[in-house]
């Protein structure tokens, strides 16, 4: 009998776990605007070496060079998290759903889950996050 409840638990983390997307840098194609897709890949780079402030400048370029870069407002969002800066996080969290709401590796995305209040407590528990 506890083996079968323990099975049951494991299947609905399992469940709910994967509804929930890892949280990373995203990389876009430089189809529409290369130059913002330049500054998001340095961004990434900077991000993935842990240099907060350097992929925050690179992804505030990749913004100014296309406002309407999903990608770019994510990724700057995962960065304003990684320096404690909640409160913009969310802004631009919530620029990157409004640009696109069909993105899942955004809108699945836990920490962005969190910061917009859409985490279940499970969620919530799983991921390590809260509402900021």
């Amino acid at each position: 009998m506890h083996h079968g409840i323990t099975a049951v638990v494991l299947g609905c983390v399992v469940m709910v776990t994967g509804c929930v997307t890892p949280s990373g840098p995203l990389a876009v194609l430089p189809m529409t605007s290369p130059s913002a897709a330049q500054q998001n890949l340095e961004g990434i780079q900077q991000y993935n070496s842990g240099n907060w402030q350097e992929a925050k400048s690179r992804f505030e370029s990749a913004i100014q060079a296309d406002p309407e870069l999903p990608e770019a407002h994510f990724n700057l969002a995962l960065t304003f998290h990684e320096l404690g800066n909640h409160r913009e996080a969310t802004v631009h969290f919530k620029r990157a759903g409004e640009l696109a709401p069909a993105n899942k590796e955004i809108v699945e995305s836990s920490v962005y889950r969190n910061h917009l209040g859409l985490s279940s407590t499970l969620e919530k528990h799983l991921s390590g996050g809260y509402r900021y």
